[in-house]
């Protein structure tokens, strides 16, 4: 199977099992590369909410969950799962009250711990040759007035992969 990052396979027919298994891979990459970005990065792609449970909850999702079918696709190799189950397992070193701090997206700017997140993530795209991808975001939100002021009560956020030069 060969996964194109130019495709937005989110508008692809996703009852067709490749399609679905290039969408999953698709938001991996995107996940990928929120996770290896800088703080302020992660805060403008993930958006309102707990930051550090959205990137991690969307790793399982997009990695631990769906790994098999990228290696039976061969979108993956052996030595790239590796790497991406190392980063899997420092995540579930620090879950639940493991490691609080970790957690804190007060200190996601500032956390080493964070910092070699960022750095295996950067490692798996540089494997995967897809470094130099980037992320488009559009952003809705929506606001309601209530007795205490302006309150947000929807937000969607789409993204796409960009590569280098793209618009």
């Amino acid at each position: 199977m060969t996964f194109d990052p130019a495709c937005d396979y989110g508008d692809t027919d996703l009852t067709i099992n490749d399609n679905l298994v290039c969408w999953k891979f698709e938001e991996l990459i995107k996940n990928l590369i929120t996770l290896s970005s800088d703080a302020k990065k992660q805060a403008e792609i993930v958006g309102f909410g707990a930051l550090c449970d959205e990137m991690t909850e969307d790793f399982y999702t997009y990695f631990t969950l769906s790994y098999p079918s990228y290696l039976d696709s061969n979108l993956l190799t052996s030595n790239q799962v590796m790497k991406l189950k190392v980063l899997n397992a420092f995540f579930d070193e620090r879950s639940g009250n493991k490691s609080p701090d970790f957690w804190d997206d007060l200190r996601l700017e500032t956390s080493s711990e964070w910092q070699i997140v960022r750095q295996k993530s950067k490692e798996v795209l540089q494997s995967l040759g897809m470094q130099d991808l980037t992320l488009k975001i559009d952003r809705t939100e929506k606001y309601e007035m209530t007795n205490t002021g302006k309150q947000l009560v929807i937000q969607s956020t789409k993204t796409r992969l960009v590569r280098p030069n793209d618009s």
